[in-house]
């Protein structure tokens, strides 16, 4: 083998396809989409209301509107100093839930009320109420009258019995907890779930995204290799070994530009957002898992990608390969949960699934040290595995034009010496 024409591929690959405006864009754009995606939905949720939200209550207790209203003013108001909710009372003495029913609701869709809520008599012993309107998905507004009602209620209940309300409000505060990750050093350092599942899902995120990304560009770039017969003027001045490899090298080496690109804006992003540094302590062993686990699915790729003869082909091929990356995602609150479940160990030590799932056990509680070996060992066996036999493909597919080899032809590729 001749590393000076490998060397001079990869070369060749890293420059051409760092040179494509795709990529220079993709290279800055990707992180800050990703950014957005991540933290604009959080920024909207917790975005306030402009205007009080009115709610027309109908409370056949005739006790529950105006303690829980008082809670609701004191808990929840507007920038402005204004209320949040309104609970307009409407009096079940003089109309029945029927009648309140059949004249409210329309009003809902006029827009002079967000919803009706119906409380029944009996919502002591049944704790059930009943909230209409033409728009339920709002769980927040939802959830704050209703922690509302029941906390009301209880203060009633604990009245009825002759507990003094004073005392009954001071046993039952509400626990407000801090977490903190402990170290094998014994420190204890405060550690969010939000901050252990962005590390968590950036870590599977970001393989996906370089796989998706840079295996299209390598098999297509391979098709139109092929069809436009350049292909043959490459192996006449290189082997068909020291083709791919100089590819899969190239290739590689545009992946971990884009990897330590983006991790550079994930650091800044961690600092930014005040989220302790800690959190990037496991970064280097976080990125070898990642750096294997790309050279595995870039010579999955090489392989399956001389197959194809059209760009059809081999956006199908590239699919049917990425889709093992979205198991990892499946598994994303089963980890979390249970790092250390057997689903969990077991994906661990399976090639395909272990860059993302180890990366994810690493950055929710670090396993020990011989599970990472494994693990490791494991990927790198069966990526020289998956690379020989890419190899032994890639040298005879590249020059089979016009159709895509049958499988009785690709095992002659690989029992071919």
């Amino acid at each position: 083998m001749n590393f000076q024409k490998l060397f001079a591929v990869a070369r060749w690959e890293f420059i051409e396809k760092a040179r494509t405006k795709a990529f220079i864009i993709s290279l800055v754009a990707t992180p800050l989409i990703m950014l957005v995606f991540a933290a604009l939905p959080s920024l909207l949720a917790l975005r306030g209301d402009e205007s009080t939200k009115k709610f027309a209550f109908y409370d056949e207790t005739m006790s529950l509107r105006e303690p829980v209203q008082a809670m609701l003013t004191q808990k929840y108001k507007l920038k402005n100093g204004m209320q949040n909710f309104d609970l307009v009372p409407v009096d079940a003495k003089l109309m029945s839930r029927e009648a309140f029913l059949k004249d409210y609701s329309p009003r809902v869709f006029k827009g002079d009320f967000t919803g009706l809520f119906v409380i029944p008599a009996d919502v002591e012993t049944t704790h059930k109420i009943e909230y209409r309107s033409d728009n339920v998905g709002n769980i927040r507004d939802i959830n704050a009258i209703e922690r509302g009602i029941e906390k009301a209620l209880t203060e009633q209940a604990a009245v009825k019995k002759g507990i003094d309300l004073t005392v009954f409000k001071s046993l039952s505060q509400s626990l407000e907890t801090t977490s903190l990750k402990l170290s094998k050093d014994g420190n204890a350092k405060e550690s969010g779930f939000l901050e252990v599942f962005g590390l968590a899902y950036a870590s599977v995120l970001i393989l996906f995204i370089l796989i998706l990304g840079t295996g299209q560009m390598l098999v297509r770039g391979l098709v139109e290799e092929k069809n436009n017969r350049i292909m043959e003027i490459l192996v006449s001045s290189c082997s068909p070994f020291e083709l791919m490899m100089g590819k899969l090298l190239g290739l590689s080496g545009l992946g971990i530009a884009q990897a330590l690109v983006w991790s550079v804006f994930g650091i800044g992003a961690v600092m930014y957002f005040g989220v302790s540094i800690s959190a990037l302590s496991n970064l280097p062993v976080t990125l070898l898992f990642m750096l294997f686990g790309y050279l595995l699915y870039a010579s999955l790729l090489l392989g399956l990608g001389s197959l194809t003869t059209t760009e059809q082909e081999a956006q199908q091929i590239t699919s049917y390969a990425t889709m093992l990356l979205i198991v990892p995602m499946t598994l994303l609150t089963v980890v979390l949960q249970n790092p250390n479940s057997t689903i969990a160990k077991v994906f661990s030590y399976i090639p395909f699934t272990a860059p993302t799932i180890m990366a994810m056990r690493i950055s929710i509680q670090m396993p020990p040290l011989w599970e990472i070996a494994l693990s490791l060992t494991l990927l790198l066996l069966a990526t020289v595995i998956v690379t020989y036999f890419s190899a032994k493909v890639f040298r005879v597919a590249i020059l089979v034009y016009g159709k895509r080899p049958t499988l009785p032809e690709i095992w002659e590729f690989l029992k071919d010496k």
